[in-house]
C-alpha cells in the first residue's frame, strides 16, 4: 500500500495536511471536551443544594430521634420532624437528578460539539486522501510489474489528465504514441505518474 508520494513537493504537501487534520481533530476534542465541563459546571447549585438537604434531613432525623425518647408525647412531637426530614430527602432526590440531567446535557454537548467539526472535517479529507492511495498503490503495483506499465500509463494519461498537462507535451508525443515510439510512452506514463506524485523506476524501463 502507497500512503505517500515519492516526490518531494507531493510528500511534503501530504505531510502538511495530514498534520493539520491531525491538529483539527485534536483541537476538536479539546473544545468538546471544555464544553462539557462549562455544561457540568451549571450543576454545582444541585450538588450544594443536595449536600445541604441531605445534612439538613440528618439533623431531622437525629432531632425525631431525641424527641421521640421523651414520654408520652414523645412520638406526637417528633412526627413533624420525620415528615420535614422526609421532605428534606425529596429535596435532595430533586436536587440529584438535576444534576443528572445536566451531567446528560454536557456529555450531549461535548459530544456535538467535538463530533461535527470532526465528521465535516473527515467528510472532506478522507476520502480524496483514499483515493490517492488506491490510485498511487495501483500505480506503484503497476510499474513494478514493468511489462506493458508504460502502454497502460500512456492509454490512462491520455484518458483522465487535463487538458492543460497535456498541452504541456509536444504535439509529436501523441503522434510518437501512435506510431508506438516507446519514448513518447514513457513521456505520457511519466506525466500520469507526476499527478500522483510518484517516479518510474530506477532502471528507467519506461524510457527502454
Amino acid at each position: 500500500m502507497k500512503l505517500y508520494a515519492d516526490r518531494p513537493a507531493r510528500l511534503l504537501a501530504q505531510v502538511l495536511n495530514d498534520l493539520v487534520v491531525v491538529i483539527l481533530i485534536y483541537l476538536a476534542v479539546r473544545l468538546g471536551r471544555g464544553t462539557h465541563s462549562r455544561v457540568a459546571e451549571l450543576s454545582e447549585p444541585g450538588r450544594q443544594a443536595e449536600d445541604q438537604a441531605r445534612a439538613l434531613q440528618g439533623k431531622l432525623r437525629g432531632a425525631a430521634g431525641n424527641i421521640d425518647d421523651a414520654p408520652l408525647v414523645g412520638g406526637t412531637v417528633a412526627k413533624p420532624f420525620r415528615d420535614l426530614a422526609a421532605t428534606s430527602g425529596d429535596l435532595a432526590t430533586t436536587a440529584q437528578g438535576y444534576q443528572d440531567t445536566v451531567e446528560r446535557m454536557a456529555v450531549l454537548a461535548g459530544l456535538l460539539v467535538a463530533a461535527v467539526p470532526i465528521v465535516i472535517l473527515l467528510a472532506v479529507w478522507l476520502p480524496r486522501r483514499i483515493a490517492w492511495v488506491v490510485e498511487a498503490s495501483a500505480a506503484s503495483r503497476l510499474v513494478r510489474r514493468a511489462s506493458g506499465a508504460a502502454d497502460l500509463l500512456a492509454v490512462r494519461a491520455l484518458a483522465r489528465q487535463p487538458l492543460r498537462g497535456l498541452a504541456k507535451l509536444d504535439p509529436s508525443v501523441v503522434h510518437g504514441w501512435k506510431a508506438g515510439d516507446p519514448a513518447a510512452t514513457a513521456a505520457l506514463a511519466r506525466l500520469e505518474l507526476a499527478e500522483l506524485g510518484l517516479r518510474e523506476p530506477r532502471d528507467g524501463f519506461l524510457a527502454a
